[in-house]
């Protein structure tokens, strides 16, 4: 019986003993390396990783119905300085530069054919004489959008062959200006006889040059095939749209507008009975 108890022990006493041996030889082995899991990394994320001592040992193949996935394994041994520490951040790419800015100001606004922002409507009218008719007409018009819902804003269209002037604004159909307290804040020239353009660079290469704008492409979003552009400047706000239609406009008074139209809103509700 004594015989059978020491030898159980002494099985007892070599297996753990064995275990103990083989344990921190097998963790050894496995603590070599440390492993990580990409789905579907970008070759900027994989090139992060290698300058970080990370190696590519594994890519598993595709899924999908494009096979656009799959998982790459990485190793990383435990000679490496980083050995054991979180990967940081990719750095986060610069912004691209910005458009130069166009910093022309309201009263360096180019002008069309004469027509500036900022003139007075006695100016505007002159270029476009009327006869006694059309100068009661627009007297009123003037007067009636001092008021709501007008609040000072008025618009005027010439059709330009009606008038002595035409020849001055030859291949425009017509002119829309917008005319806030009698000054003039918008401006609209339709265009109709316009040569044949291969594309809308070289209709806006002419426009930037001949109204003294920045490079039509450092415009902001402009694209070729893109047919509305716009710049705002300090002060106005230039527009292409399509082949045939120019504008300049003034913001400055839409700030005004609203905070009118609010007022007489508000005073409207409260003389409100039920």
């Amino acid at each position: 019986m004594k015989v059978r108890i020491y030898l159980a022990v002494l099985c007892l006493l070599t297996f753990h003993c064995f275990a103990d041996g083989q344990t921190p030889k097998k963790n050894e082995r496995t603590a070599e390396w440390e492993y990580k899991q990409l789905s579907s990394p970008s070759d900027e994320v994989i090139n992060h990783h290698a300058k970080e001592g990370w190696e590519v040992t594994t890519a598993l193949g595709g899924g999908g119905d494009s096979n656009s996935f799959y998982r790459v394994i990485l190793k990383r041994h435990k000679s490496h300085a980083l050995f054991g520490t979180p990967t940081s951040e990719i750095p986060k790419p610069q912004p691209p530069p910005q458009n130069p800015k166009c910093k022309l100001t309201l009263a360096e606004a180019p002008a069309i054919r004469g027509l500036r922002l900022g003139m007075t409507s006695d100016e505007i009218f002159s270029a476009f004489p009327g006869n006694e008719r059309e100068e009661f007409e627009r007297a009123q018009r003037l007067k009636s959008a001092e008021i709501a819902p007008d609040y000072g804003y008025a618009t005027f269209q010439f059709d330009l062959y009606k008038y002595a002037t035409k020849d001055r604004f030859t291949g425009i159909s017509s002119i829309i200006l917008g005319i806030f307290e009698r000054k003039v804040v918008y401006i609209r020239a339709d265009y109709s006889n316009i040569p044949p353009f291969d594309n809308m660079e070289q209709l806006m290469e002419i426009v930037s040059k001949q109204f003294g704008l920045p490079e039509y492409k450092d415009w902001p979003g402009y694209t070729n095939n893109f047919s509305n552009s716009s710049i705002s400047c300090d002060g106005f706000t230039f527009r292409v749209e399509g082949y045939i239609r120019i504008s300049l406009t003034d913001s400055s008074h839409t700030k005004i507008l609203e905070e009118r139209k609010r007022a007489d809103l508000a005073k409207k509700r409260e003389g409100f009975k039920l």
